[in-house]
């Protein structure tokens, strides 16, 4: 006998999107639900319980499979943070979650504006900021153009309303 997700839904009670939520781990397994597998397929309730700790190991095994994290912990340093500190592992499992819909929010938008290839360019932000850090906020270029700028201002007036004056006989409106 085939069993199919609408037929298991049926049989546990549940509607096919809250099955498929559950399946998808977007919803908890409720009590009702965990009831109706063991009446439904003879299961061992006890078999079903996993303590906090190993459900925290488990998901941060799964968080760190990430390809954006070049290696995971040893099990026995995750096995420590989910026991010394629970707080922590969830707060990195929210934080990678967070990452995980972030990204996949970014490649439905470059995918939407067709662009392939955008998560593998710098943004034009990126450029200009790694362009002044690269040369620490130094463009020769720039600074004798502010020098010769500034020697043909006139030295009694105020070197802003001086600076002005030069740009408006440029064409630069201040």
């Amino acid at each position: 006998m085939t069993l199919t997700q609408r037929l298991f839904a049926a049989k546990l009670g549940v509607s096919l999107p809250c099955l498929n939520q559950i399946y998808n781990n977007h919803r908890p397994v409720s009590a009702a639900v965990v009831l109706g597998l063991a009446r439904e397929f003879g299961l061992d309730v006890t078999e079903l319980t996993v303590g906090e700790g190993e459900r925290l190991v488990s998901d941060m095994r799964k968080a760190l499979a990430d390809p954006v994290f070049t290696g995971a912990p040893p099990l026995a340093d995750l096995r420590l943070a989910a026991s010394n500190a629970p707080a922590l592992a969830r707060a990195f499992l929210d934080l990678h979650r967070a990452y995980r819909q972030s990204h996949e929010r970014l490649a439905s938008l470059n995918e939407a504006l067709g662009r392939d290839d955008a998560a593998l360019r710098a943004s034009p932000w990126d450029e200009v900021r790694d362009f002044f850090h690269y040369c620490d906020n130094y463009v020769d270029a720039v600074d004798r153009a502010a020098d010769h700028l500034a020697r043909s201002a006139d030295p009694e007036k105020d070197p802003l309303i001086a600076a002005a004056a030069v740009l408006e006989r440029r064409g630069v409106g201040v």
